[in-house]
């Protein structure tokens, strides 16, 4: 199975979020100064925009009750359409034409402490990534997270029955079925699944897991360099500190590391694990480069990426802009900000206000 998946394997996870990040962080101007640097940003930020595309596609879809095959072919072809307005508007070419910074690699090889730290924690993260393609976690959560992109996967119906029980839930939602239908981060799993042709249960617990983690290291990597300059030894010393107190902080079901290296391919777990690190990357880069004001947007596909992942994505990427802002705005004194802040938290509002709406019945599903 995992052969005959590769090649759409490398579709979605490669290919389609090098693209779309390469068009946003162009846009958006958030450059890294050298080719390795740019590129793991690149696949970061493309997998953002494709999550925070998926939202804004699927909750009206599922809303109503729309066939989940419509959802994927809208989604790609939003995704072809800006791709296309990108190349023929600016004449760029994703991944062929790069400036002359992008093109610096970096001196790695010539500095034998920092290549020995490479080395270690390249040894933890892959020891890590290991232990999710070659192991088992089953959490009961999968009864309602696996079971409906399985039953998504099958039926091309997206949330109209309960995938554990087989009831009906055409006429309400209610409890974690409403935060499904306004966070669908399981329909997305099940788009994964059906455009790599894995079961989603596989695709899950194996494959998605390690990209999910990488992306993770990878925004990581992305802060060290920020916050440490052309500082190699330092910023990959951060990024091992990071990955080795990965390893002993699961003492609780509820801490960010727990949620990394046990359970990632849940929602909630995507969002402590890769939102919330890009949250504190943007402001990072945000203050370390005061001319790119456009930065700012990348909070807004952000914001609306978390929507898809969890309910507390919802509130936690609001709460986590909204207090970095203040800081951004008055420590900063970045004045020309301020009308920026509600535009970039208007996903959490919009989503946030709508699953209040349906809870207390003023929208009748």
């Amino acid at each position: 199975m995992l052969i005959k998946s590769i090649p759409g394997l490398l579709l979605v996870f490669l290919v389609i979020p090098g693209i779309c990040g390469f068009i946003l962080t162009d846009l958006l101007h958030l450059y890294e100064n050298n080719i390795v640097r740019r590129s793991v940003l690149n696949l970061v930020a493309g997998n953002l925009l494709m999550w925070a595309v998926f939202e804004a596609v699927a909750v009206p879809m599922i809303f109503l009750r729309q066939d989940f095959r419509h959802v994927i072919l809208l989604w790609l072809l939003i995704l072809a359409a800006i791709v296309i307005i990108f190349v023929s508007v600016l004449r760029k070419v994703p991944f062929i034409r790069f400036d002359a910074r992008h093109r610096k690699l970096p001196g790695l090889f010539h500095d034998r402490k920092a290549l020995v730290l490479l080395l270690l924690l390249l040894v933890i993260v892959g020891f890590q990534c290991a232990v999710y393609l070659f192991g088992m976690h089953l959490d009961e959560d999968d009864s309602r997270f696996i079971a409906h992109a399985v039953y998504t996967w099958k039926t091309n119906r997206m949330l109209t029955e309960n995938a554990a029980t087989g009831e009906l839930n055409l006429q309400n939602w209610g409890g974690d079925y409403l935060k499904d239908a306004v966070s669908p981060w399981m329909i997305y799993i099940a788009m994964l699944a059906r455009l790599t042709a894995m079961h989603p249960a596989v695709l899950a617990h194996t494959v998605l897991p390690v990209i999910l983690l990488l992306l993770g290291y990878g925004i990581y990597c992305l802060a060290g360099m920020e916050l440490f300059g052309d500082d190699r030894r330092k910023a990959i010393l951060f990024c091992l500190i990071v990955a080795f107190l990965q390893l002993f902080f699961a003492g609780s079901t509820r801490t960010q590391s727990e949620f990394a290296l046990l359970r990632i391919w849940q929602g909630k777990a995507v969002v402590a694990g890769v939102g919330i690190p890009m949250i504190l990357y943007c402001f990072i880069y945000l203050y370390r480069h005061a001319a790119e004001e456009r930065t700012i947007w990348m909070l807004l596909i952000t914001d609306l990426a978390c929507c898809l992942l969890s309910g507390m994505g919802i509130i936690i990427a609001a709460s986590m802009i909204g207090i970095c802002s203040i800081w951004y705005i008055l420590g900063c004194r970045r004045w020309r900000a301020i009308w920026k802040v509600p535009v970039v938290l208007l996903p959490s509002v919009v989503f946030g206000g709508l699953y209040y709406m349906c809870k207390i019945g003023r929208i009748v599903l």
